[in-house]
């Protein structure tokens, strides 16, 4: 089996977490196929055990709507991570759906990239062979909004880099501490500054719970796009520390040093900030929304986003009642351990495999 796969996503910040892992698992624990990737050669040059095609078109672009670079080498499927496929027929395609944002919240674009974005996608689920959502969540918003391809999506949950661990390491502690000015104690909020991340509400809590005296700083890392300046802006009026985008391996420690992780997004098409947290010891408490009470299935842990004084509550109560903040902790332990990579790759062969047949 010869297959294709669209890699030229790898360096975005949620879907090339999502190309990096499945592709080194695929490589390093299936049998019987040869990969061939697309995408910046340089790029893809850790994947020693496939060939690499240069490609280049621009995501989001003309030309990858009009260019057929799997042609040429008879693929027997070929798996665009993302809904941004050509528009002409592609011989036992699979595509992995991670939200439907786009479609969710018409204020992040213009009704005219809306309407050609809503075509882009249906498009491509109707020439998928197979597609993988995420979670159950997004599979039903696919069934939902697109109910004649219900019957052909497939649930696969991602996890959580390898990287992201526990580290008793004091010296590389400190080192982390001193670059980025850490506090001694801090709560964590880690995602893009975008309006569904509601980063507002988190702040409005954060500022009703230091006049009640709280001692931990808020924490914020991730992505910012120029476009929503209104986020950083409200971040500017309290006194929490924002890192913007950083390294994994930054990261990792980070999350090691932190007392909290909060993510009170609106919506998630799966949340990996969450495993990543949990994979490092970290207590997270989270939205009731969307997918996110799939990946956490502890009531204790999840509120209302909506909610600023239940948010406040639930932090407050994190960081301050030993026996729930106990029980997070545990809880985060073992349920890292029910994710994991390997399966994903494993499951997504077997699609490849149904797909060909």
């Amino acid at each position: 089996m010869r297959v294709g796969f669209d890699a030229r996503m790898i360096n975005h910040p949620g879907i090339g977490r999502y190309i990096k892992n499945i592709l080194k698992n695929l490589l390093d624990n299936t049998t019987g196929a040869e990969f061939i990737l697309y995408g910046d050669p340089q790029k893809l040059e850790q994947f020693k055990n496939a060939e690499i095609r240069p490609y280049n078109a621009g995501i989001y672009s003309i030309r990858e709507l009009v260019l057929n670079p799997f042609k040429k080498d008879f693929l027997d499927v070929v798996h665009i991570p993302h809904f941004n496929t050509p528009f002409f027929k592609i011989k036992n395609l699979v595509v992995t759906i991670h939200d439907l944002i786009y479609l969710r919240l018409p204020e992040s674009r213009s009704a005219i990239k809306g309407a050609l974005g809503k075509l882009i996608i249906s498009n491509t689920l109707d020439r998928a062979k197979k597609i993988i959502a995420v979670s159950n969540y997004t599979k039903n918003d696919i069934a939902k909004t697109f109910p004649n391809v219900k019957n052909k999506t497939e649930v696969i949950y991602e996890a959580c880099d390898p990287e992201f661990k526990i580290i008793n390491d004091a010296e590389q502690k400190r080192c982390v501490i001193d670059k980025y000015r850490l506090p001694a104690n801090f709560m964590l909020f880690v995602g893009s500054l975008k309006n569904h991340k509601n980063i507002p509400r988190l702040i409005d809590a954060y500022l009703s719970l230091q006049k009640n005296g709280l001692k931990n700083k808020l924490v914020i890392v991730g992505r910012f796009s120029p476009h929503e300046s209104a986020i950083l802006d409200k971040i500017k009026t309290s006194d929490a520390l924002y890192l913007g985008e950083i390294p994994n391996n930054d990261l990792t420690l980070i999350y090691n040093l932190a007392s909290l992780l909060i993510l009170p997004s609106l919506f998630e098409g799966f949340g990996l900030p969450i495993l990543e947290a949990m994979a490092c010891g970290l207590p997270v408490i989270a939205s009731n929304v969307t997918s996110i009470p799939e990946i956490i299935t502890d009531k204790n842990a999840l509120f209302d986003p909506l909610d600023v004084k239940n948010i406040s509550s639930k932090i407050y109560s994190a960081l301050n009642d030993p026996d729930l903040r106990n029980s997070l902790i545990t809880y985060s332990h073992k349920r890292a351990l029910d994710f994991s990579w390997k399966k994903a790759a494993l499951e997504t062969f077997e699609i490849y495999k149904q797909a060909a047949s």
